[in-house]
């Protein structure tokens, strides 16, 4: 039981993720508050659903999700050592009240963490229990 109440917690924060910055970016636009580029714009609707999307899969502890999870997880976390080690930046960042410092300090500990639950074997287990869905 402890296992799938992981998994919720963290699909879960998935779909909250996805939904909220989907709401917030499309909130933006109508209210032409978003003074970002189209294609800016553009990459954070795709990666909001894609959250959401993963959150469901995981959910419904799909296999595909959970490999899709990972590898972005892990992308992220790449690309935000990148960032501190000053290797890349980011020129379309959306302006929030939360410092991104601290944004990319939550995001390398969340991803992290949720990198080391699911590639533990009784949760990665549960995944190939459900391949057939």
């Amino acid at each position: 039981m402890k296992r799938k109440f992981g998994i919720i917690i963290f699909a879960l924060i998935e779909i909250l993720i996805g939904s909220i910055t989907l709401i917030a970016v499309i909130l933006s636009v109508i209210q032409a508050k978003s003074a970002k580029p189209a294609e800016v714009l553009f990459f954070v609707l795709a990666a909001a659903a894609v959250s959401l999307i993963l959150g469901c899969g995981i959910l419904r502890l799909n296999i595909s999700c959970y490999y899709l999870l990972l590898y972005f997880s892990s992308v992220i976390i790449f690309s935000k050592v990148l960032i501190f080690a000053k290797i890349i930046t980011l020129s379309g960042e959306l302006e929030t009240i939360i410092p991104p410092p601290l944004k990319n300090v939550a995001s390398i500990l969340y991803h992290g963490l949720l990198m080391l639950y699911f590639t533990r074997k009784p949760v990665k287990n549960l995944f190939g229990e459900h391949r057939n869905d």
